[in-house]
């Protein structure tokens, strides 16, 4: 059972957090609660009694108590409403569906928030309710006010931070267990920050208590010296046996006043009706201590729940009652306030410089080796031979040492990569010319024969017409024929050799290694020249058509290098040829302008491209053919496009209606004329 209550409480963060708020509320109340009457020097029989409720109309433990639940209730219900949705991260994690996927996410959120929303809400609602209380009870001078709350200030500061640690461990836990999202939303605060939203409150709290407590012990053994020295006095001169106003005022007169701007003397009737002999008012705290309190503590009289104001009496018989003739005097110094004041002010001006620049430090640092990161994970050209500097011998110095193997590790990978990817892309462009190079084969056949034929034939022209050279009966008209014969067939041999230049030429641009990047220039018209080359064979293999539809001058220069461009296309045309698997079809091809950039769109009506292939297209080296691909040809070609190019590659497709592919490039120059669809006539 026990063992149940506790797995139980274990995965329920909410209850965590709420038990561990209301111990951290409720030491720090305990500790107020003794700490304010010794701090403050409470006048002895101030608090907890009937004295106690006249003059704050509540009790100093009643406070306390209001204090507890009005801070603890509110709270409990706010973290009830505002954590029971994160107790259900587990289930969630479980579920890999879309809507768990964003619940999970607005959990984390409230995972990074809450820890700084319960710091400073803490201190809110604890000032808050301190303002209620004072306003409540009334009886406090300014000054103590004042002191009360930069007491309790530090200490729900304090208790603020102990919250912030323990509610960020447990949230932290949370985060560490939801991190299959690693999606991060919400506060987000830098080191320097971190460090001093966690050390500069304590310094705040030593400073302050330590000059609280120095002012309070300076006061209460001043107020006890001058105590002593007028009590003393009063009873030498006041010792009369029954009150005769005359001689208490002579008598009271015959002391000299310590401070004559504020001391004085004074005489309370039973009536209780205050009477100074130096015009200097009392509070009603004062006269009715003096009535009902100070005859428990040898006539001391307070001001207020303060040492600050004071007063020595003696009581004398009376027909109606006792006389209270006594000496006020004032123990505060304002030099002294202004002092500590100021003490406060320069060590925490110098605390906060301090820890402000250690704590700058210390996030450049981190920085530093987060930057050099972060570039190196988005591909920025980073100088991988150049290390970081060592600054420090500590942890982040061993941050530095370990980013600096990290940075050795990356180059050898890049280097390896390289060399990889250069194997690869020969792999690849060696199996693209053997494809082409079969079709070139079969195209060859047709123009080798043709002119075999005509050498034969020359042959045997040249043979006759050797014969007739010294036959008479051959006239020049017949020489002029044998003439025209042998021209004719040269004629007909000259575009087969044509040709087949063409088809050389193409396949020794194609063979030139793929990193190659010259700065050339060359026409849409040797662009398409060399694709109708390369791909005739391909397309009446696979039973297509390419569809051309041109909208631009074909003399429009573009820079780069022509081979690499046409290694793209091959690769974009042979993919649409593929997706009608066997199938007849038409391939379109067009090219328009785009405000200054040529643009090409390869269409085809194929079986499209699924969904979950659309998304991994260009990012990574995918592909659908298993072991009759590698890939690499679309990952390639889009490189090409946005790395040789300056240009940019993107597609639409639906499974079962086709796919096209977009190239935008921009162009050199320009003549508008008609459109130009006889090339692949």
């Amino acid at each position: 059972m026990l063992k149940k209550i506790k797995e139980s409480f274990q995965k329920r963060i909410s209850l965590q957090i709420t038990l561990i708020y209301t111990l951290v509320i409720l030491c720090t109340v305990l500790a107020l609660y003794f700490l304010i009457p010794f701090v403050f020097n409470y006048p002895p029989g101030s608090i907890n009694s009937n004295f106690d409720v006249d003059v704050s109309y509540i009790s100093y433990n009643t406070q306390f108590i209001v204090i507890t639940f009005l801070i603890i209730i509110p709270s409990f219900i706010f973290f009830k409403l505002s954590l029971s949705n994160i107790d259900q991260w587990a289930p969630l994690v479980a579920n890999n569906s879309e809507e768990s996927r964003l619940k999970l996410q607005k959990i984390r959120k409230k995972c990074i928030n809450m820890p700084y929303i319960i710091y400073f809400g803490q201190i809110i609602v604890s000032l808050i309710v301190l303002f209620i209380i004072l306003f409540i009870t009334g009886s406090h001078p300014l000054t103590l006010i004042y002191r009360i709350v930069i007491l309790v200030f530090s200490f729900a500061t304090l208790a603020a931070l102990f919250s912030f640690i323990f509610s960020k461990r447990m949230f932290t836990n949370v985060l560490l267990k939801t991190s299959v999202n690693n999606e991060l939303q919400g506060i987000n605060l830098s080191i320097r920050r971190k460090i001093m939203l966690h050390v500069l409150p304590t310094i705040i709290i030593a400073i302050l208590f330590t000059s609280l407590v120095g002012y309070s012990r300076l006061i209460t053994e001043k107020g006890d010296l001058i105590y002593r020295m007028y009590s003393e006095k009063l009873k030498t001169n006041v010792t009369m046996e029954t009150y005769d106003e005359k001689k208490v005022k002579e008598a009271l007169s015959q002391i000299v006043m310590l401070n004559e701007d504020h001391d004085s003397r004074f005489i309370i009737t039973p009536a209780g009706e205050y009477i100074s002999l130096d015009d200097k008012n009392a509070s009603d705290f004062f006269i009715k201590y003096a009535i009902e309190v100070s005859s428990n503590y040898e006539g001391r009289i307070y001001e207020d729940y303060t040492v600050e104001s004071q007063g020595t009496s003696v009581r004398v018989p009376g027909p109606n009652g006792d006389y209270i003739i006594g000496i006020k005097y004032d123990i505060s110094s304002y030099n002294t306030i202004i002092y500590f004041s100021v003490s406060f002010i320069l060590l925490f001006m110098i605390n906060f410089i301090v820890l402000n620049y250690f704590s700058r430090s210390l996030g450049e640092d981190v920085s530093r080796v987060a930057k050099n990161l972060s570039d190196i994970s988005h591909g920025v050209n980073v100088d991988l031979d150049q290390k970081l500097a060592i600054t420090s011998n500590d942890e982040i110095g061993d941050l530095i040492i370990a980013f600096n193997k990290i940075q050795e590790k990356e180059k050898a990978n890049i280097e390896s990569m390289k060399e990889n990817q250069a194997i690869i892309l020969e792999q690849e462009r060696l199996a693209s010319l053997g494809q082409l190079i079969g079709g070139i084969a079969h195209n060859l056949k047709t123009p080798i024969m043709s002119i075999a034929g005509g050498i034969e034939a020359l042959k045997d022209l040249t043979n006759e017409y050797k014969e007739s050279i010294e036959d008479q009966a051959v006239s020049p008209a017949d020489h002029y024929e044998i003439a025209k014969e042998m021209q004719e067939w040269l004629d007909k041999m000259k575009p087969y050799c044509s040709y087949m230049t063409d088809i050389i030429s193409a396949v020794k641009g194609q063979a030139v290694q793929m990193n190659y990047a010259g700065s050339d220039k060359f026409t849409v018209e040797d662009l398409v020249k060399r694709i109708d080359v390369l791909m005739k064979h391909e397309l009446k293999k696979y039973h297509c058509k390419l569809k051309p539809n041109f909208q631009i001058d074909l003399q429009t220069e573009i820079r780069g290098e022509l081979n690499s461009l046409v290694q793209v296309f091959d690769n974009l045309i042979i993919n649409a040829m593929h997706a009608y698997e066997g199938q007849t079809g038409e391939i379109g091809f067009s090219i328009y302008k785009e405000r200054h950039n040529l643009k090409f769109a390869l269409s085809d009506h194929g079986k499209g491209i699924p969904e979950e292939v659309q998304k991994r297209l260009f990012k990574e080296m995918f592909t659908t053919k298993g072991k009759n691909g590698t890939g690499l040809g679309l990952y390639m070609s889009y490189s090409t496009i946005k790395g040789r190019f300056s240009g940019n590659m993107k597609f639409e497709s639906q499974e079962g209606v086709g796919t096209t592919f977009y190239i935008t490039i921009p162009y050199l120059s320009a003549h508008v004329q008609e459109a130009n669809d006889e090339t692949f006539n």
